[in-house]
């Protein structure tokens, strides 16, 4: 598995040779000063593979290939390495290409090092490519089926060596392609984030600077944009729209929304995967509680709700904005219930497998 191109050749580890102590040390340190505890899980996999990759070639001297096999887990581990102490601005940040890079090459040293192992190693490591491919890949893959025959039998050897690398291919395959649409769908959730919360500003604004443009007063009856009436209750407590009435009703909406995020928080299970959602799903109910609450208001004093007589008094107005607030809910249990499937298909701790594709 080469390097990713992406790495600038400034950047790119020295492939002529394996990094020396001393800069192996100052790339750990590298890797710990930078944030991001995913950068520490491939700082702790590379010691591990790089200590399995140097025994094993201790283990079985003079065999041909074995050194060009070690240099290539070596080079993977320096590029993994050289990802995870790249700074992560907003670009890689959006396209992936520290992380997937740094894990890429981790994969493909660790599915050369199932080349590099003894053959009386690989029956007790054929539980951990098992794990990996129950994780990922369907139940029904004939090379998950076959290596757990095989297992089963326990009588796994150096046939199967291809057959391990095989299975560790297809489940690391498969966790990058679930990882890539979690990143996809998180890129899409802040840009849904960011528009909606765009919009919503230009609601509150055009609010406040014309306050009958947006009217939230009520009278019992009518709406308030029928003209000027005496009875007229709005948000701020006033006979008559004011330049806040648009921004108390949003900060309640904001209200409402702040309590449907907390009461989800107890309900919610984080799983193991490389990217997470739950910062973008809660940040989309803020603008989200907003524009139902001021959409909801008008609605209600509009009379198109069968039964209703309208908002009388202030604070039955900015509580049915808090209710519209919470109720945004309703709209963004979608985007919830999405991110979750997506979530248990990219997480290794899922109960089942993703489904045949």
């Amino acid at each position: 598995m080469a390097a990713d191109p992406a790495v600038h050749d400034s950047e790119a580890p020295d492939i002529s040779g394996v990094p020396s102590a001393s800069q192996k040390d100052e790339g750990q340190k590298d890797v710990l000063r930078r944030p991001g505890v995913w950068r520490i899980h491939i700082a702790s996999r590379g010691e591990e593979i790089q200590a399995d990759a140097s025994r094993c070639l201790l283990s079985r001297p003079g065999e041909p290939g074995l050194d060009v096999l070690h240099a290539t887990i070596e080079r993977h581990l320096a590029t993994a390495e050289r990802y995870a102490r790249d700074r992560q601005g907003w670009r890689r940040w959006l396209t992936g290409q520290a992380i997937e890079g740094a894990w890429a090459n981790i994969y493909g040293a660790t599915i050369l090092l199932y080349g590099l192992l003894p053959a009386n190693e690989l029956n007790a490591r054929a539980p951990e490519v098992l794990a990996t491919g129950h994780a990922y890949l369907p139940s029904d893959d004939p090379r998950l089926s076959r290596l757990a025959a095989r297992a089963a039998a326990g009588d796994i050897d150096e046939r199967d060596r291809s057959l391990l690398q095989s299975v560790l291919r297809a489940g690391y395959n498969a966790a990058s392609i679930e990882s890539g649409r979690v990143r996809s769908f998180r890129n899409m959730l802040v840009g849904g984030v960011v528009i909606l919360t765009l919009i919503v500003a230009g609601l509150v604004a055009i609010g406040a600077v014309w306050p009958h443009a947006i009217p939230m007063c009520g009278n019992g009856t009518l709406l308030a944009s029928f003209g000027p009436r005496d009875n007229q209750v709005c948000p701020a407590g006033n006979g008559a729209p004011t330049p806040g009435d648009v921004p108390l009703v949003a900060l309640m909406g904001m209200l409402g929304a702040a309590l449907a995020t907390a009461a989800s928080l107890s309900t919610r299970s984080e799983l193991s995967t490389r990217y997470s959602l739950a910062v973008a799903q809660n940040l989309l109910k803020a603008p989200a509680g907003v524009a139902t609450a001021i959409v909801g208001l008008l609605i209600l004093n509009s009379g198109f709700v069968p039964g209703f007589a309208g908002l009388s008094s202030q604070t039955s107005i900015l509580v049915w904005a808090m209710v519209f607030g919470y109720a945004q809910q309703v709209v963004t249990r979608f985007v919830d219930q999405r991110a979750n499937t997506l979530l248990h298909a990219a997480s290794p701790n899922a109960p089942t497998n993703p489904p045949s594709r």
